[in-house]
């Protein structure tokens, strides 16, 4: 009986990160802007999936918001297709964001979530620079690739703590 309750104990488990994966591409859609909103969101749902399981479990969370953030083409506008260019860097700052989350888990609560917002911060602006320097994007992106990442960041580590808060510590693997 035992094995039998662990079995489907795992099998809810693995059923609770589905719906975070399809929460995290299909967030785009339900809230198509503005970006400080859905970033705040994709944001906390980093910070509680690192939290709650393991990296590998994570990538999804990472990748596919961005995607859905293309496939509905609203959240930029016509510009949307600048977005293309950004999305390794974009993966590249929500691994690094929740890497530095985890790598720091002795500090303070709030200090790693600032440290983590920092660099994810840092890598997108960097190239945001980098593109628009080079006349690739226009600069609607060195905000929204910049001060924008930042705080929601921010935001979104902050609501990932006050959720955490009040709710069961479930692993989602």
């Amino acid at each position: 009986m035992k094995i039998i309750t662990a079995q489907l104990k795992k099998l809810l488990l693995l059923q609770k990160a589905w719906l975070v994966y399809g929460l995290a591409f299909f967030l785009p859609f339900l809230i198509s802007g503005p970006q400080w909103l859905t970033g705040t969101i994709v944001n906390c749902l980093l910070f509680l999936m690192v939290t709650r399981s393991s990296h590998k479990s994570i990538s999804p969370v990472v990748i596919l918001p961005s995607l859905g953030a293309i496939a509905n083409g609203i959240l930029f506008g016509p510009q949307t297709v600048f977005l293309y260019y950004f999305l390794p860097f974009i993966w590249a700052g929500n691994y690094l964001l929740i890497s530095v989350f985890s790598l720091t888990k002795n500090q303070p609560y709030f200090l790693r979530i600032v440290f983590a917002a920092l660099a994810k911060y840092l890598l997108l602006v960097v190239f945001a620079q980098i593109y628009f320097g080079l006349k690739i994007v226009p600069q609607l992106f060195l905000v929204s690739m910049g001060t924008i990442q930042l705080l929601t960041a921010l935001s979104g580590g902050t609501l990932a703590f006050i959720i955490t808060q009040f709710s069961q510590k479930e692993k989602y693997e």
